[in-house]
C-alpha cells in the first residue's frame, strides 16, 4: 500500500493542484455510484441531530455533491460554499501546494454550480450521515444586498440540508468579512432565523443554523460576534474559516 500511495502521490503532484483535486473528486463520485453505507462509530446527539460519528468533512473539499465522499466513513459532510447563482470563483491559479508543510493555500472564491442545481443533486444522494450545506453570497452581489443572497440560498436548500452553515468569513470574496460587524451581522442572522422558522412552520424538521467565523478576528471583534450570536439565539458557531496569516507556514 505504501508503494501504491507513493506512486499515486507522485502522479498527482505532477499535475496542477486544482486538476489533481478534480480527478480525486471524479474518482470518488464514480465510487459513489455503487452506493454509500451507513457511517460507523459511536453516534453523537447535537443540536437535535444524530451524528453517526464525531468525524466530519468541512465545507470546501466538494462544493457541489456528497455521495462519493460519503463512502469514506464521515459522520457528517458539509457541502459548499453554495451561492444563489452559479459562479466560477477567482481566476486560476488559485490553489497552491506547500509540500514541506503538507499544506495547501486556496483562493478559490466560492466556485459552485448554484443553489438550485446543488439542491437537485442532494435530493438524489444516498449518503446516510448528516449533510450540512454552507451558504454564501455571490461575488457580484453588493455587501448591502448580502442578506438577499443568504435568504435565497436558505429558501432553496432548506429541504435537502440537515443544518445550514452561514459563511461570512472567507477571505476570498471581497468585503465578505465586513459581515462580522454587528450592524450587518445581526440583521443577517435575524432574517435567516425568521425565514427558517417560516419555512419549517407546521413540520417536525430541525434545521440548525451555524455561523462560520474568521480566525483572524481580534479579541474585541470576536467578543462582538459572540454577543450577536447570543442575542439572536443562533444554534452554534463553526470555528474557523481560512486564515490570511501565513506566518506559521513560510
Amino acid at each position: 500500500m505504501a508503494v501504491i500511495y507513493s506512486a499515486l502521490k507522485s502522479a498527482l503532484f505532477a499535475l496542477e493542484p486544482e486538476r489533481a483535486h478534480q480527478l480525486a473528486l471524479e474518482a470518488l463520485r464514480t465510487a459513489g455510484r455503487f452506493g454509500a453505507g451507513r457511517p460507523l462509530g459511536t453516534p453523537v446527539e447535537l443540536m437535535g441531530l444524530r451524528f453517526p460519528n464525531r468525524v466530519g468533512l468541512a465545507a470546501g473539499f466538494d462544493k457541489n455533491g456528497v455521495d462519493g465522499i460519503g463512502r469514506l466513513g464521515f459522520g457528517f459532510i458539509e457541502i459548499g460554499t453554495v451561492t444563489p447563482n452559479a459562479q466560477s470563483g477567482q481566476p486560476r491559479p488559485r490553489l497552491f501546494r506547500l509540500p514541506a508543510k503538507g499544506a495547501l493555500v486556496n483562493r478559490l472564491g466560492f466556485p459552485n454550480d448554484g443553489a438550485r442545481v446543488v439542491a437537485q443533486r442532494l435530493r438524489r444522494h444516498r449518503y446516510r450521515g448528516i449533510v450540512g450545506v454552507n451558504i454564501g453570497k455571490n461575488a457580484s452581489t453588493p455587501i448591502e444586498r448580502a442578506i438577499d443572497d443568504y435568504v435565497s440560498c436558505l429558501r432553496t436548500l432548506h429541504g435537502v440540508a440537515d443544518y445550514i452553515a452561514v459563511n461570512i468569513s472567507s477571505p476570498n470574496t471581497s468585503a465578505l468579512r465586513d459581515l462580522h460587524e454587528s450592524q450587518r451581522l445581526e440583521p443577517l442572522l435575524e432574517a435567516l432565523l425568521m425565514e427558517r422558522n417560516q419555512l419549517l412552520q407546521g413540520t417536525t424538521k430541525r434545521l440548525p443554523l451555524l455561523l462560520k467565523v474568521s480566525p483572524d478576528l481580534d479579541p474585541l471583534a470576536l467578543k462582538s460576534v459572540a454577543e450577536s450570536v447570543r442575542r439572536c439565539h443562533l444554534d452554534g458557531l463553526i470555528a474557523t474559516n481560512t486564515t490570511v496569516n501565513r506566518i506559521q507556514l513560510v
